[in-house]
Formats: structure tokens, C-alpha cells, sequence
């Protein structure tokens, strides 16, 4: 009965690391949306993208039915029963991250392409997120005490840069397209970091 229990937790464990996989890789594609290249790549990024956050939709269901079945099944206390509860929570917080990516994927395809001069900028701050997300998942899933405080400092760096922009956009008599879609951007990036940082945080909470 542990064995099986103990079986059953890594397992569960193993399906959030391949929400975790695809998350990643929405991020990386959200990314390419600041570089210029062909409509005909952009086109298919987006449509990736969109997939991907059906998918991610997809596998957060069934992931978050297989802990709440596992929950019953073997009344975990302790340790496991924190570590139950902390792996819904992060499910879910792969799955917003994803969809925020798909979110910033419509920007670029109805309001403003990323890859303009003037939006140059986002380029970086996408990259900051994910750091964040990268040194959310170890210190989560690698016990990297560290990687917590990394994630601190880019979330507190994301929310100065989107307050301050907020700031110069209520002092704008007109709103361009592109000041449009760098807000919803930000606003997003800000968010991921958010969630980012939940996930941090469940690994102190969890251990």
C-alpha cells in the first residue's frame, strides 16, 4: 500500500513536470513574437499558441481530477498532504501562465505586432519572465531555496516597470494602438511573474 501510494505520488508529480514542459515552451514562443519575421511565422506561432492553451486546459483538468482522486483514495497527511494541495495550486498556475501567453499572442495578432521599434522593449521583460518561471520550478521542484528570492527581485522589478507605465499612460492625451497593446502586454507579463511567484512560494510551504 505505501509503495503504491509513494508510485502514485511520483507519478502525479511526473504529469504537472510535462504541464510544466508546455508552459515553458509557450513562453519561448510568446518570446519570438518580439522578433521581426515572416507573417507566415507569426501566423503559425499564434496558432501554436492557441492550441497549446487548449492542451494546457486539457491537462489541468484531468491532472487537478487525478490529485483530488488520489486525495481520496489515500487520505494523505503530512508532508504528502501539503505537497497534495501545493501541486493542485501550481497546476493551476501553469495553466494561467499559459494562458496569458496565448492572451499576449492575441495582442500581437489584433492590436500591435510585438516586433515593432517602439515595443522593442517587451522583449526583455518577456525574457525576465522567464527567469521567473524557471527559478519558480526549481525551487519548487528542486528544493532551490535560492531560485525563490531570484523570483522576488524580477517580480518586484516587473511591478515598478507596469505601475510607472500606468503612470505615463493616464498622463497621454491620446492612446496609440501600440501604447494599447504594451499595456495589455505588461499587464500580462506582470501577471505570469505573479503566478510565478506563487509557485516559489509553494515550495517553502510544501517541504
Amino acid at each position: 500500500m505505501i509503495d503504491d501510494r509513494i508510485h502514485s505520488l511520483i507519478g502525479l508529480e511526473e504529469r504537472v513536470r510535462k504541464i510544466h514542459e508546455i508552459t515553458l515552451e509557450m513562453l519561448r514562443k510568446t518570446h519570438r513574437l518580439t522578433n521581426p519575421g515572416s507573417s507566415n511565422i507569426r501566423e503559425e506561432l499564434i496558432r501554436e499558441l492557441e492550441e497549446e492553451a487548449t492542451l494546457l486546459e486539457f491537462l489541468k483538468e484531468a491532472v487537478t481530477k487525478a490529485l483530488l482522486e488520489y486525495s481520496i483514495r489515500y487520505q494523505p497527511l503530512g508532508r504528502d498532504f501539503k505537497r497534495i494541495h501545493a501541486l493542485l495550486d501550481v497546476v493551476y498556475d501553469m495553466y494561467r501562465i499559459g494562458r496569458y501567453c496565448r492572451e499576449i499572442a492575441l495582442t500581437d495578432k489584433y492590436i500591435s505586432k510585438l516586433s515593432d521599434e517602439s515595443l522593442r522593449d517587451l522583449e526583455g521583460l518577456i525574457e525576465l519572465a522567464i527567469t521567473a518561471y524557471e527559478n519558480a520550478y526549481k525551487a519548487f521542484f528542486n528544493e532551490c531555496r535560492p531560485c525563490v528570492n531570484v523570483v522576488k527581485e524580477i517580480d518586484e522589478k516587473i511591478d515598478k516597470t507596469y505601475l510607472d507605465f500606468l503612470r505615463e499612460v493616464g498622463s497621454m492625451q491620446v492612446v496609440s494602438n501600440k501604447i494599447v497593446a504594451k499595456t495589455l502586454v505588461l499587464r500580462h507579463i506582470e501577471r505570469i511573474v505573479d503566478h510565478s511567484e506563487n509557485i516559489a512560494n509553494k515550495s517553502i510551504n510544501s517541504m
